[in-house]
C-alpha cells in the first residue's frame, strides 16, 4: 500500500511548500555529503572532508592525500567520524574538530584486503562488508571480531554486491540494489528486506527510512511498512537530501542548499 501524505513531518522538521525557507546556500564541490544529530554539514570532495555548522557556517577541513580519495564518510557519531578510503583499505576516524583521534585502522593488516563498505558502529566498534567472503564482520573498539554473519548470498541466496551501509538504534542497515535495504539485528541475524531497489543510500531517522529517488525526498515506515512521499519536495538535479535538526539539507554536485523551518 503506498501512502502520498501531504506534509513532511517527522522529528519536529516540518516543510511545506509555505513553511520552508532558504537559510543558506554552500559553494563548495562535493560528490558526497553527510551530516551529524548535531545539524553540522559535511561535504567530501576527493580527499578532503570540509565541515560546516546547521547554518551553512564553514568550521574545519581536513585532508589526507596519502590515501586517495574518501570513498564514504559516517557521521552517525559526531564526535567519532568515519572516513573510509577504499583504494588503500584504510580507516580514520576523526573527533568534531576533524582531529585525528586514533591510529588509522589497516583492514589488510586485520585480513580484510577487499573491504567494500564500512560504518560505525555502537561502543566505538564499526562494521565492515567483506567481499572476498560476502560477510558482515563487526569489529569492537580494540579491532577484535565480536560478531560475523557468514556468506550472506549463501544464507539468504541472493546475489549479493552492497554499496552502502549504516548502523541506527541497534540495527544495521545493508543497502544491495538488486533485493532492497537489508536489516540485521547488533547480532548480525538476519531480520527482513525491505525491498526498495536500485538505491545508492538512505538516511535513518526515528522509525522511517528516508531516501531521495527520482527527485523526491520519498520514506517507508518501518512500524507498518508503508510507503510514503512528501509533497513538495522535488529538487531537479539535486545529488541527495538529508533531514537533521529541522533542517533540509539539499546537495547538489557544485553546492548544498540548507533550508530551515519557519
Amino acid at each position: 500500500m503506498r501512502i502520498f501524505i501531504f506534509l513532511l513531518a517527522m522529528m519536529s522538521v516540518a516543510f511545506v511548500q509555505d513553511s520552508k525557507r532558504k537559510n543558506a546556500t554552500i559553494r563548495q564541490r562535493s560528490q558526497l555529503m553527510v551530516t551529524d544529530n548535531i545539524g553540522n554539514v559535511y561535504l567530501c570532495y576527493n580527499d578532503q572532508i570540509l565541515k560546516y555548522d546547521a547554518d551553512g557556517m564553514f568550521i574545519k577541513e581536513f585532508s589526507n592525500k596519502n590515501f586517495g580519495n574518501i570513498a564514504h564518510a559516517d557521521a552517525t557519531n559526531a564526535l567519532r567520524i568515519l572516513l573510509f578510503y577504499k583504494e588503500v583499505s584504510r580507516i580514520i576516524f576523526l573527533d568534531n574538530t576533524l582531529s585525528i583521534n586514533a591510529e588509522p585502522v589497516q583492514l589488510e593488516a586485520l585480513g580484510f584486503p577487499n573491504a567494500q563498505l564500512a560504518c560505525t558502529s555502537m561502543e566505538n566498534g564499526l562494521w565492515l562488508y567483506d567481499q572476498d567472503n560476502f560477510e558482515l564482520i563487526r569489529l569492537n573498539r580494540n579491532l577484535q571480531i565480536e560478531q560475523r554473519t557468514g556468506n550472506l548470498g549463501q544464507v539468504l541466496n541472493i546475489s549479493i554486491q552492497p554499496n552502502f551501509m549504516v548502523e541506527k538504534n541497534n540495527r544495521l542497515f545493508v543497502n544491495n540494489p538488486s533485493t532492497g535495504i537489508m536489516i540485521f539485528d547488533i547480532y548480525g541475524t538476519f531480520a527482513k528486506t525491505i525491498p526498495i531497489k536500485n538505491l545508492t543510500g538512505f538516511q535513518v531517522l526515528e522509525d522511517r527510512i528516508i531516501y531521495f529517488e527520482e527527485q523526491k525526498l520519498k520514506a517507508v515506515d518501518l512500524l507498518s511498512y508503508m510507503d510514503i512521499e512528501y509533497k513538495d519536495s522535488e529538487f531537479k538535479g539535486a545529488l541527495n537530501v538529508r533531514l537533521e535538526k529541522q533542517k533540509m539539507v539539499v546537495h547538489y554536485a557544485d553546492s548544498c542548499t540548507i533550508y530551515k523551518q519557519q
